[in-house]
């Protein structure tokens, strides 16, 4: 019998209908994957832009209680410097002196029941109405509502109101503190029938006190109505944000209560969570807000100095995350837009795979590009609902897309933009340096990125613009698509931060400083001079602002020398100095890390090298060291010359200018002429000045 062999035919169909099970399996398990890492990636970015959002809310915050907190403590210190027309005046010091120096009961000298003043103290007594009516013009003409003068006992002996009403323990107390302390104190706000009311009380001095060293004889206490000035002080500013709210709290005796000057009660109690740090303030958080209501806010609040006052500034949670929101939104909305689109591409692989008809097929990608116009006008909607500009221009510059948020920014339709080209729409110079990064864009064919900063409607906005080439099917650059992010808010907490840094640079010259008992000063007079040289040679700008740099960090490596070396009165050993001469690779070895340029490093480290090749670390010579390492060699040894030491005296500017004159061989004769012409200049002598 014939062995049977199998019928392709039939063999045929089953490969067919096994083979596209397993390849749609595989690929049913990519997109699945792909799918994963699409919605993984999107919570991560949303969950870091929640942070980021929020890092920008607690710097808003902060930045507008601090400027409230600065206003508030100003007008303090004004109310209190009112004061001074009475207790610097010599005849009320004086009084209040012989009142001090008065051992008995006052009320034998002002006229109590059955008193009579003592002889010595007749004078005194014949004194009070016209100190009296002083009193009382004073208190008129600055605007209290009542002012008295207490002894050193906080008994009150003169008042504008004609009699000597008892001082509360809160107002006794706040007398005391500011006649022990020498300076101004504050009472809490009070509620009264005119208003919320606060006592301002100053220190008064004898005649002849050098300062508020002196101890004080008494002290002027002032009631000041202040119910309009802390709602004015309240009230929300034009750079206030929807949402946000300044609220003012006061603790007096371990409660704290919110000042509502607008109400009959003047106060509100606190129900928030309160968490203070270390300085004081009260920390950043998510909280309820201050009293009678328990809707989340974030909120900051910052310590008034001298009184328990803090400025809160607090704006509603739902406002704050308000960006966040809808950028949350945009992003799941896309990630499923994505996550949509592969399962399409997906579903078209598993027809091709199955073995679609051609019509099917054709059939399939009509459906996919009506599936891919609606997304298209989905997206346009999207782009009109973000607030980033977003534009597309031809090679000529003209506009032929803006999205909503441009037009509406720049108040134009969308309709006009259209056609219309960067001079049209922001004025020709904005328009030129625009253009320039797109013919940047065209000619290079890769994105670029920078920040401008654009004045529209005469309000200056600083942008952050990528721009990136917009290619037609054969990857031909036919236009320029340009996406402006508003940074404004940004670049204004960078500049902050700058000044910040300043004043770091600062603070480690002065320890830096500290190091050297003879270095005091060295580091800004050195820094002041090598500026003034770079100057006077034509240096470039960048070349000036990294001498200033080098000079003010010149010395930062002697802080690890040790102290009995630096202060050592006498000549160094030879041991002693290679032990010193190491201050400029440890300097090198701080500073290599930090970005600050390889200008101000070379600067820094050539410094100590003299032309003559006698100098260290590497013996230099000649143009091998570079000009700005020869303007510090010069000055650091001019500053050193002029300024005392243990075993010698301080020369003069001219002498030591005369000393590095004769070693023309070691320091550059140009620099020195530099030198001197600035030594001579006012701007030198400024600086020298300082010095002393």
């Amino acid at each position: 019998m014939a062995e049977k062999h199998p019928n392709p035919a039939q063999e045929v169909p089953r490969e067919l209908a096994v083979k596209p099970t397993g390849k749609i399996a595989v690929v049913l398990a990519v997109v699945a994957a792909i799918s994963l890492g699409i919605v993984f990636m999107t919570g991560k970015l949303v969950s870091d832009k929640r942070a980021e959002q929020l890092i920008h809310v607690q710097k808003r915050l902060e930045l507008l209680a601090d400027g409230r907190k600065g206003v508030i403590d100003a007008w303090l210190n004004h109310l209190s410097h009112q004061g001074d027309r009475l207790i610097k005046s010599d005849l009320f010091r004086l009084y209040a002196s012989e009142i001090d120096m008065y051992k008995g009961d006052l009320a034998s000298i002002f006229g109590g029941v059955g008193e009579t003043a003592p002889e010595d103290m007749a004078d005194i007594a014949a004194q009070l109405p016209m100190m009296q009516n002083m009193l009382r013009e004073f208190s008129t003409y600055s605007g209290f509502l009542a002012a008295r003068v207490l002894n050193r006992s906080g008994l009150a002996y003169i008042a504008t109101d004609g009699h000597l009403p008892p001082l509360s323990v809160t107002q006794t107390r706040i007398a005391q503190r500011a006649m022990e302390s020498g300076r101004s104190a504050f009472s809490p706000l009070r509620k009264t029938q005119y208003g919320l009311e606060l006592d301002v009380c100053v220190p008064m001095f004898p005649p002849d006190a050098g300062g508020n060293t002196s101890k004080a004889v008494g002290a002027l206490m002032m009631t000041r109505q202040v119910t309009g000035k802390i709602t004015e002080l309240l009230s929300n500013s034009a750079l206030s944000a929807e949402g946000e709210h300044t609220r003012l709290m006061q603790a007096e005796d371990g409660k704290y209560r919110e000042v509502t000057p607008w109400t009959a009660e003047g106060f509100v109690g606190v129900t928030a969570r309160l968490d203070f740090s270390d300085d004081g303030h009260l920390v950043f958080g998510e909280r309820a807000c201050l009293a009678d209501c328990d809707n989340p806010v974030y909120s900051f609040g910052a310590k008034v100095p001298g009184v328990d006052w803090w400025v809160v500034q607090e704006i509603g949670a739902k406002a704050a995350l308000a960006d966040f929101a809808r950028y949350e939104r945009t992003a799941y909305f896309l990630a499923g837009f994505a996550v949509l689109t592969i399962f399409l591409l997906a579903g078209l692989a598993w027809w091709i795979l199955a073995g679609v008809q051609t019509k099917k097929v054709a059939e399939k990608f009509r459906d996919l590009a009506e599936e891919i116009e609606n997304q298209k006008r989905l997206i346009d909607s999207i782009n009109a609902a973000v607030d980033e500009f977003i534009s597309l221009k031809n090679l000529e510059g003209k506009y032929i897309y803006v999205n909503d948020a441009f037009a509406r920014t720049i108040g134009r339709t969308k309709e006009e933009m259209v056609g219309m080209d960067n001079a049209a729409i922001f004025g020709f110079d904005t328009g030129q340096r625009l253009q320039a990064s797109d013919d940047k864009v065209i000619a290079t064919g890769q994105p670029v990125t920078s920040r401008e900063t654009i004045f529209i409607h005469s309000k200056r906005h600083d942008f952050l613009v990528s721009k990136s080439p917009y290619t037609d099917v054969q990857n031909k650059v036919v236009g320029v698509v340009a996406v402006f992010r508003d940074v404004t808010e940004y670049v204004s907490v960078q500049e902050k931060n700058k000044r910040l840094v300043q004043r770091a640079m600062e603070a480690l010259v002065s320890t830096i400083e500290a190091a050297d008992p003879y270095l005091g000063g060295h580091s800004h007079v050195l820094a002041g001079l090598s500026r003034e040289v770079a100057k006077r040679m034509d240096l470039s700008e960048m070349d000036i602002v990294e001498v200033e740099t080098a000079a003010n960090l010149s010395q930062i490596g002697k802080v690890f020398v040790p102290k009995e070396i630096l202060s050592k009165p006498g000549a160094l050993t030879p041991d002693e100095i290679k032990v010193m001469e190491q201050h400029v690779e440890h300097a090198y070895r701080i500073l290599k890390d930090i970005d600050m340029g390889e200008g101000v490093l070379q600067a820094i480290y050539q410094m100590n090298e003299r032309l003559d090749g006698t100098g260290y670390p590497k013996k230099l010579e000649g143009e091998d060291i570079i000009l700005p390492a020869r303007i510090l060699a010069a000055g650091n040894v001019f500053c050193a010359m002029i300024r005392p030491r243990a075993y010698r005296g301080a020369k003069t500017p001219e002498k030591a200018l005369e000393i590095l004159s004769s070693e023309s061989h070691r320091f550059d004769p140009a620099v020195v002429e530099a030198l001197r012409t600035v030594v001579s200049s006012p701007a030198g002598e400024k600086i020298l000045k300082h010095d002393d």
